[in-house]
């Protein structure tokens, strides 16, 4: 199967490096904020199915997308199409994991959040502030007319989209995450869709499926230190914090942020690392930056370029 998806990943990688020569716009005229708008409704409102090749670091996954809607409750299944099978269950505010090395479990979340793009759940009125959106024509996608459009930011501190949008049904059929040179971080890109008037069979058997145990967050959002981050990118702002301990007693504090489209998490622990385990990792997107300040371990992880993240913690105050 995965032979078969590289081969046509290699075929539309020549396609898709051309822009087809027509208007920008098609039909229904709408602006590249008004697309991308519809896009993420119509992420939420149709019954559909996907088969989409994910690229994360150079590595190819195939995996198959289901979405539907009964009675006013969301149903979302995410399959692997290669090797050993998982699933991931959405069953209204309930995601399940089943994985045959590790026993199934579930959480409480809206949205299947594994191996899709986060613009998916945006606020692009809000984000207008922050980001620019650009019309960059029209192209082909899995057979299909697509309307492409740009998602910059207004600074050079975050990352930067191109996402390809189906020009009849608004759904997302490729995103490309790009770095500040145009290099790309990762990949989703639709090789077959269908979409369905009527919820998809696979709700029926989703709806008897017992649900595994419901696995809640033990960390506490306890009183933490009174440090602070001295600069954030704007549009950052903090969602939430946490306190915990580590095996050896430490305490460790996270607090999480986000502009609506990219996060990252600071965790500030007491106990001391080597200075040799100082400095930066990206794989993909992800970056994880470390560094000693005033006898704490200082670590951000998130999707944001190395420089922003180092600036970031090296700017944070006791």
């Amino acid at each position: 199967m995965l032979k078969t998806l590289q081969k046509s990943t290699a075929l539309f990688a020549c396609i898709f490096g051309f822009v087809l020569a027509e208007p920008a716009w098609a039909a229904d005229d709408l602006s590249p904020q008004q697309l991308l708008n519809a896009m993420t409704q119509a992420e939420r409102q149709l019954n559909y199915q996907l088969i989409f090749v994910q690229n994360d670091n150079g590595n190819n996954h195939a995996l198959q997308y289901r979405y539907s809607l009964k009675d006013n409750k969301k149903y979302a299944q995410m399959t692997t199409m290669d090797g050993v099978k998982r699933d991931i269950i959405q069953r209204d505010d309930m995601v399940s994991y089943f994985n045959p090395h590790i026993a199934p479990f579930t959480l409480k979340s809206q949205y299947i959040v594994d191996n899709l793009p986060p613009l998916l759940q945006a606020d692009f009125d809000k984000l207008a502030k922050y980001y620019d959106f650009t019309a960059l024509g029209r192209n082909r996608i899995a057979d299909r007319m697509v309307q492409m459009v740009r998602i910059k930011p207004k600074d050079n501190f975050r990352y930067h989209y191109v996402v390809f949008i189906d020009e009849e049904t608004h759904l997302l059929l490729r995103s490309d995450l790009l770095d500040q040179d145009g290099v790309l971080l990762d990949q989703f890109r639709v090789i077959q869709f269908a979409t369905s008037e009527t919820p998809l069979p696979f709700v029926e058997s989703v709806e008897q499926l017992p649900f595994p145990p419901l696995i809640s967050d033990k960390r506490k959002a306890g009183k933490t230190s009174n440090w602070k981050l001295s600069w954030l990118p704007q549009g950052f702002r903090q969602m939430n914090k946490t306190l915990t301990t580590d095996e050896e007693g430490n305490r460790i504090e996270s607090r999480f942020y986000s502009d609506g489209l990219f996060t990252f998490e600071i965790f500030v622990s007491d106990g001391q690392q080597n200075e040799a385990q100082n400095g930066s990792l990206r794989h993909g997107a992800t970056t994880i930056y470390s560094e000693t300040i005033n006898n704490k371990e200082i670590t951000l992880i998130g999707q944001l370029p190395i420089g922003t993240a180092k600036r970031i913690v090296q700017d944070l105050k006791f």
